[in-house]
């Protein structure tokens, strides 16, 4: 073993060095470190702190075999040598054998060894114990211990380490350190400041995977933000299994990938590195969909804390901005912007210029910025071959629309299409990426003719509903009353306020934020529907400005969980729903037809819905004709409903009569 004192007294001779440390003590006779001095430069000992216990046993056998000492005298020359050790050991490592000696959480008996390995790797404080001294020790645990007992020192050393910690973070020196730092080194999880989090790991016994080595030869921006994410996930995630399951596990996978294949930003993982990342997953752990969350996650995380918006990066998330409250649907939010689609590299920055332009200047609403850039990606992606969108001419662009065109979508659909890619070429004109506008989006838009909605829900269908009602969860059954018994919009049910329903002394009454149209409006309702949802705010103790109906990040609740939670109560209690899926807006069109049967007028009906003009209020009415068309058809498609009963045609030149 390397003699470590040695190699820091380099300006010292090592025999002479041994020398100094054998006369330490003036009051033993010569004879006795002499005798020590001669053998320990036979063996090639020159540091009396590295002489080991098999060391004093050959010492003692050296001096039995010369024949020249008795008894006494090699137990008074082995025991001077042990003797030395030890003086010299508590001068120089008194702090360290202190540092040990304090520490109650270990066994004394097992405390010996681990001290031992720390003088003789000259560690003189226990907080110098890092993850290399530990990998040091286990390899020697290794060589000289059996498995169990291997595991034991290697406890004893961390306990001693973590003791030592807490004890620290009890000073204030200490607890201005308790955050980790970024330093470029390896980071051993059990020896972090915050030892709450470090004793979680406890548990593992693979002790490698608590290993980050932020030493290696990478990108230092990739490391930093690793470093990053780690710090979250141990900050930020409480419960220790799904840190590690959801958290650390595949961040340590995502770390190795990125050095392996030389990827230095999180934030610009292309789409095709995902996919080989989700392949190297899949090997490792059955649930690829829940450890492929690290790729989301990790990017919003750097997202939403960078000191500056990320602009340049292939995902952006919503929550990074201060959007006024008519530009966001609380019930169907806009989470993310993605652009990573687009692998055409310019084309994607100008997207993303263009993005940054609607996100940060325009006014329109989040769900309208992802439609649009949901149809300019679409048509991005299917020029990607192409070097720059600023090259593309008229002719592939007519190809492109024609394409649109041919598929079975609504014209209206189309004409949005073609509608946001002019907006989008408007925007790189105005820009001088490109001179001039390239096409006529009215030479290509096709025309919309009128039709109408005939989405009513059947009687028997809702009444079955409503008769099992009780059985549902509390939320789905308001929810679903005042989609039934009001009309509204299930964005507009689901942002409902504790101050909707009131009494104006003669009628009840509901006030609604019409997100869609960006109005306040309010309408009739009855009275039971006012009376139950009192209650249900009172007993919830329902603020004025709270949502009454909860999502569990605490905002308004999502549209699409109520979808799918009210389909499978539907289920559970065997309720039949006519149609693919349950669509909450088909009951706005029931209750409209339902006024229409009793003789509302329609700019009354109009005025209910709150729609701009009577013609999107005839697209739920309008449905009358129809039925009635179809009821004729039926009716005289019978043989004894034809008008032409008993008629029997004859053939050509036949004479009719007798």
């Amino acid at each position: 073993m390397p003699a470590l004192r040695l190699l820091n007294t380099e300006s010292q001779d090592k025999a002479d060095y041994l020398h100094n440390q054998l006369i330490t003590d003036i009051n033993v006779p010569s004879t006795y470190w002499e005798c020590a001095e001669s053998y320990l430069k036979g063996v090639g000992i020159y540091d009396v702190f590295l002489i080991e216990e098999q060391d004093f046993r050959n010492y003692k056998i050296f001096l039995h075999e010369t024949g020249s000492f008795t008894k006494k005298q090699v137990f008074e020359r082995t025991g001077f040598l042990r003797n030395l050790q030890k003086a010299l050991i508590r001068n120089e490592y008194k702090e360290l054998l202190d540092e040990i000696e304090r520490c109650n959480t270990v066994q004394e008996r097992l405390k010996g060894n681990v001290r031992n390995f720390l003088i003789r790797q000259g560690i003189h404080h226990v907080r110098e114990i890092d993850y290399r001294t530990r990998e040091l020790y286990e390899s020697e645990l290794r060589r000289t211990k059996t498995f169990s007992k291997s595991l034991e020192y290697l406890k004893t050393l961390d306990r001693i380490k973590q003791f030592d910690i807490r004890k620290e973070m009890e000073t204030l020196s200490g607890r201005n350190k308790e955050r980790l730092k970024y330093e470029g080194q390896v980071i051993f999880l059990p020896y972090i400041p915050d030892q709450d989090i470090g004793s979680d790991f406890d548990y593992i016994q693979d002790k490698s995977e608590l290993v980050w080595d932020f030493s290696q030869k990478a990108s230092e921006n990739l490391k930093r933000q690793i470093f990053q994410i780690l710090c979250y996930a141990l900050r930020n995630i409480k419960d220790s299994k799904d840190r590690r399951v959801r958290y650390l596990l595949p961040l340590r996978w995502m770390y190795e990938f990125c050095i392996e294949e030389g990827i230095d930003d999180i934030e610009r993982l292309e789409l095709e590195q995902i996919k080989k990342l989700e392949t190297i997953v899949a090997r490792k752990v059955v649930n690829v969909k829940n450890s492929m969350q690290i790729v989301d996650n990790s990017r919003k995380i750097l997202f939403m804390s960078g000191k500056e918006i990320h602009w340049y990066a292939n995902v952006w998330y919503m929550e990074r901005f201060n959007f006024a409250p008519e530009r966001v649907n609380p019930s169907n939010p806009v989470q993310r912007l993605s652009f990573y689609e687009v692998t055409n590299e310019r084309n994607r920055e100008l997207l993303q210029e263009y993005m940054k332009y609607q996100v940060g200047i325009s006014d329109l609403a989040l769900g309208n910025i992802r439609s649009q850039l949901c149809y300019i990606k679409k048509f991005l992606v299917y020029f990607n071959t192409i070097e720059s969108i600023c090259e593309i001419t008229e002719e592939q662009i007519a190809e492109y629309f024609k394409l649109l065109q041919e598929q079975e979508i609504k014209a209206e659909t189309v004409n949005r299409q073609i509608f946001d890619i002019h907006r989008f070429f408007a925007y790189l004109n105005v820009k001088g990426h490109i001179k001039g506008q390239i096409f006529d989006q009215n030479y290509y838009s096709q025309k919309v003719y009128p039709y109408h909605h005939d989405r009513s829900v059947q009687e028997d269908e809702y009444m079955e509903i409503l008769k099992k009602l009780k059985f549902f969860p509390e939320v789905q059954r308001l929810i679903f009353l005042n989609l039934w018994a009001t009309g509204l919009r299930i964005s507009e049910v689901c942002t409902l306020k504790g101050d909707a329903y009131y009494w104006d002394g003669e009628d009840a009454w509901i006030k609604v934020y019409q997100i869609k149209m960006k109005a306040e409006k309010m309408i009739p309702i009855s009275l039971v529907l006012y009376r139950i949802m009192k209650i249900y705010i009172k007993k919830h103790h329902i603020k004025s400005t709270d949502f009454l109906f909860n999502s569990k990040d605490g905002g308004a609740y999502r549209i699409g969980t109520f979808v799918k939670g009210f389909k499978a109560s539907c289920k559970k209690y065997g309720i039949y729903i006519s149609g693919e899926t349950f669509k909450t807006h088909d009951y706005r069109h029931t209750l409209a037809s339902s006024f229409y049967d009793d003789g509302v007028s329609i700019q009354t009906i109009r005025d209910y819905l709150g729609h701009n003009n009577e013609n999107m209020t005839k697209q739920y009415i309008d449905y009358m004709p129809k039925r009635i068309e179809q009821a004729n058809m039926e009716y005289f498609n019978q043989t004894e409903n034809l008008l032409a009963t008993g008629i029997i045609p004859k053939k050509r030149g036949e004479k009719t009569g007798k």
